[in-house]
């Protein structure tokens, strides 16, 4: 198994789960999930054949979202946006790359670090999966925030 786009894995985690599994754990449809994974939101553990897989941490995550879509009636690219402008990952990590061309959150700033990270190759044998931005999304202020906001209206 490998993390989405990471290097493989010698021992999956026991607790994966199919994308149906998932679906049906957090009251998603999968053709939502599989969408959100197309569109760069989500990263699946993969098997080798491609068969995705989701662990219980995935599920704030996707529930985050499904959310972000239902309640404030954002596009796949508008999350994205909200990701990249309100959580970008500088404010959590405090890096030197912020400010420069060569971070792969400027080579595209349209897409999350994660998408671009093949481009950069000090990123490439990074585990996004487990990259401290990419797990505490669900919880960033910026996306708390607008989920408080969609439920006043």
């Amino acid at each position: 198994m490998s993390y989405g786009i990471d290097s493989r894995l010698t021992k999956p985690p026991a607790e994966c789960v199919s994308i149906h599994s998932a679906a049906v754990t957090c009251h998603t449809p999968v053709e939502q999930i599989e969408e959100y994974v197309r569109e760069g939101l989500i990263i699946p553990l993969k098997s080798e054949n491609g068969i995705k897989y989701f662990t219980d941490v995935d599920y704030q995550w996707i529930e985050t979202l499904q959310r972000l879509q239902l309640e404030a009636h954002l596009s796949c690219e508008a999350i994205r946006s909200l990701m990249l402008g309100r959580c970008g990952c500088w404010k959590f990590r405090h890096c030197e790359f912020h400010n420069t061309n060569e971070c792969p959150m400027t080579t595209d700033p349209s897409r999350p670090c994660w998408v671009n990270r093949a481009s950069w190759h000090i990123l490439a044998s990074y585990p996004c999966y487990s990259c401290l931005v990419y797990r505490t999304l669900p919880y960033c202020a910026g996306i708390g925030t607008v989920l408080q906001g969609s439920a006043l209206e």
